[in-house]
């Protein structure tokens, strides 16, 4: 009888740490559920600084730990507020909550999960005003005075392990809102802004989002990269009846032989406006950096744990472009168009980033691209585009092959004209 009510207390205790079932999280370790992504690689784990509670035992990130108070005495100190109380009585109001955006059972009591969300919070959203404001931050401010240190913590802050929920920081800031202060989106973006996929944020999109909706700065980015793409797939989208029969699109190099060709597009509204008309295939350019793979493979994480029947729109581009590039020599031709621009190194290093990132995610489950996949592969399968893309690459790929086609068709139109004129002789001399 001992032993039943042993293993009943052990079995209950290990229920009251585990996450309410009808709770739905929105931050999640990465390999958790998804070991094809878990790769622990600086694209995925924090470099300098934990921000909640998945990293928050890491031995080589407790430097900054020192910092995260700083900022809180600093802000106690502009508001004139001996204590933080009220900040602890807030926090603590939205602690079950909070809890249950985690996707793992979280080995924190009450007491300590509610200090790390205070502490995390206050410190990002101090961070994202600092960076805003010059004349918030002390002159000896560590962060602003070294350029590596603000490139880490932008890096660190958009990790899919590395969030907090937006209510929680949200009500801390409005809580510490001063008088110059946006909305705390508005912060965010600005902190990442031009350093984001090397693109802006626009006003428009801005005006679009909702507190409310937001899971947490991470989600955030991911709605304003993918809202302008979404607002165009009406007219270019396909449907489950299209989604159920279709085959992928052949490489670039491959596509080159049958007669396909690649131009740069021109929008200022996303870069994953890919379109397919008329033989040419038109890809907005994407200019990649160190911490591309690391942007796009954190978005890619947090669409993978999506419920099902979600767009994933940065997976659907990821496969794309993971089905165009097969080697560094598909790389060199869309950076000869200038639709890849190339500041990571070698040719092949980008031909690998795209395979590390297309390679066993869920797509959408009507796929983005279906209509381009459709288009594109319907063009391939004409012989007469064949012929002529053969003709083209066999024939007429210099100038040099040009003149002797040319040449051989003259010989040919002589030695027909000679010949008719031999016969013509010599019936004539008959």
């Amino acid at each position: 009888m001992q032993m039943s009510h042993d293993v009943t207390i052990l079995i209950e205790s290990k229920l009251e740490k585990w996450p309410f079932p009808q709770s739905t999280p929105s931050i999640f370790k990465v390999e958790y559920g998804n070991i094809r992504l878990g790769q622990r690689d600086s694209t995925l784990h924090p470099e300098i600084v934990s921000i909640g509670p998945y990293h928050h035992h890491n031995s080589k990130l407790q430097k900054m730990e020192q910092l995260k108070y700083t900022y809180l005495k600093q802000l106690l100190e502009r508001k004139k507020e001996p204590s933080v109380k009220s900040y602890v009585s807030a926090v603590k109001g939205m602690e079950k909550r909070a809890r249950r955006c985690y996707s793992e059972p979280l080995d924190l009591d009450e007491n300590q999960f509610v200090m790390l969300m205070l502490v995390d919070g206050i410190f990002l959203i101090e961070l994202l005003r600092y960076s805003r404001s010059k004349y918030l931050r002390h002159a000896n401010d560590p962060v602003f005075k070294h350029e590596m240190i603000l490139s880490q913590l932008r890096h660190d802050i958009l990790l899919m392990e590395n969030q907090l929920p937006f209510f929680v920081l949200n009500q801390l800031f409005e809580m510490t809102k001063i008088n110059d202060d946006d909305e705390l989106s508005s912060l965010a973006l600005g902190f990442v802004d031009g350093f984001l996929l090397n693109s802006s944020v626009s006003g428009v999109v801005l005006k679009r989002l909702h507190a409310k909706n937001i899971d947490h700065i991470l989600g955030l980015i991911h709605e304003v990269w993918c809202l302008p793409f979404a607002d165009m797939l009406p007219a270019t989208g396909g449907g489950k009846g299209d989604f159920e029969e279709w085959e992928n699109i052949h490489s670039v190099s491959r596509l080159k032989q049958f007669g396909v060709k690649f131009k740069r597009k021109s929008t200022r509204v996303s870069f994953m406006d890919i379109t397919f008309a008329n033989g040419v295939l038109k890809i907005p350019q994407l200019n990649i950096f160190d911490e591309t793979e690391s942007q796009l493979k954190n978005l890619i994480a947090y669409e993978q744990f999506l419920p099902d029947g979600k767009p994933r729109y940065a997976s659907d581009y990821a496969f794309l472009m993971h089905c165009l590039i097969t080697d560094s020599n598909d790389v060199q031709e869309l950076r000869c168009h200038g639709i890849i621009g190339n500041w990571l190194g070698g040719d092949e290093e980008v031909c690998q980033m795209f395979d590390r990132l297309g390679r066993n995610i869920l797509i959408s489950s009507e796929f983005s691209y279906i209509q381009v996949f459709h288009a594109v592969n319907k063009h391939c399968s004409r012989r007469v585009e064949k012929w002529k893309a053969n003709l083209r690459r066999n024939y007429f790929n210099s100038p040099w092959s040009i003149l002797s086609v040319l040449a051989a068709v003259i010989l040919l139109v002589l030695t027909g004209f000679q010949t008719g004129y031999t016969i013509g002789t010599y019936y004539r001399h008959r």
